[in-house]
């Protein structure tokens, strides 16, 4: 079977899906996700799992009813693991110098798997022009940051009934035909379910809609399949004078089993825009309890960690 390392897919959403006329994060995310995953399958020539989700800045918004280009390469690859570097182009957007604009870029990494979900070798890619040398070294550089952020997340105390930040719960039986083989949640169903629990408890810190601006950093710690009960757990853990950050735990299990095991932990920051695109000012949030604190640092050190990754994939 013949393997490709990059492939590009078109996507396009409809208004009545997208009333206020941009397509939420969300669902870019699924389609950055089935692009991806389209790569790293075609490559290893197996089935993979999303194990991680990278960074993601949305810095122009995806109108509706606009096609939707999302491109992926494969740029690294581990003994089990596929790198895969994601571009979000719009090609009816135009920037100022008459190019298409790009909306977000991201990494994403998928494990090979068996038919019994254990993970197996993968072919190795290897660079061969100087670009693609570059990105290499620079999916190895991000890994490092990428692991820094992961003991970041794991570090997080877990929340307890003294906080007193804007919180929201939603729990759903997982129902749908996004799926990997063994009907297996695709990760990026799954980040979709993320940014919506971080919408809501925005939303409602706020009073306002609000978009993501920045979104990703998700480590994905186990699958989800349908028919698991799902439970999402967003919490506001910061605010800067025109943003919300909100911190998501997402968990899941079999729905006769009282607990649920952590399948997924992420960072989202939130903002709402007004007529003119700029970010609004949002309602200022004050760290009263010491667990509330602990939450605050810790979100600030992710944004930190972020920030750092950022400047080394541009180079600097």
């Amino acid at each position: 079977m013949p393997t490709h390392s990059s492939i590009a897919l078109q996507f396009r959403a409809e208004a009545y899906d997208h009333p206020d006329g941009s397509v939420d994060a969300g669902t870019v995310m699924t389609w950055i996700d089935k692009t991806a995953y389209a790569s790293a399958a075609s490559w290893s020539g197996t089935n993979v799992v999303s194990s991680y989700v990278g960074n993601m800045h949305f810095a122009h918004p995806v109108p509706v009813e606009t096609r939707v280009i999302v491109q992926s390469r494969v740029v690294l690859t581990g003994r089990t693991s596929v790198h895969v570097q994601t571009r979000v182009v719009l090609p009816e957007v135009k920037d100022e110098n008459g190019k298409s604009t790009v909306s977000t870029e991201c990494v994403m990494i998928y494990v090979a798997v068996d038919a019994d979900g254990n993970s197996i070798p993968v072919r190795p890619w290897e660079p061969e022009t100087p670009e693609e040398i570059e990105r290499a070294r620079l999916a190895e550089l991000r890994g490092n940051i990428r692991r820094e952020v992961e003991e970041a997340m794991i570090a997080a105390p877990p929340p307890v009934d003294e906080l007193t930040s804007e919180s929201v719960f939603l729990r759903f039986v997982a129902a749908t035909r996004e799926v990997y083989p063994g009907e297996k949640v695709q990760g990026g169903t799954v980040m979709r379910w993320i940014d919506e629990a971080a919408n809501v408890c925005a939303s409602r810190w706020s009073g306002l809609n609000v978009v993501a601006v920045f979104a990703g950093g998700v480590r994905f710690y186990q699958p989800v399949r349908v028919g698991d009960l799902v439970e999402l757990e967003a919490r506001l853990v910061h605010t800067s004078p025109r943003s919300m950050h909100v911190s998501v735990r997402a968990r899941a299990g079999d729905r006769r089993d009282r607990e649920l095991s952590l399948i997924a932990h992420g960072l989202t920051v939130m903002v709402s825009t007004g007529a003119d695109g700029r970010a609004m000012p949002v309602r200022q949030w004050s760290a009263e309890t010491e667990q509330d604190q602990a939450l605050e640092r810790r979100a600030l050190e992710l944004v930190g960690l972020r920030n750092k990754a950022a400047h080394e994939w541009a180079g600097g």
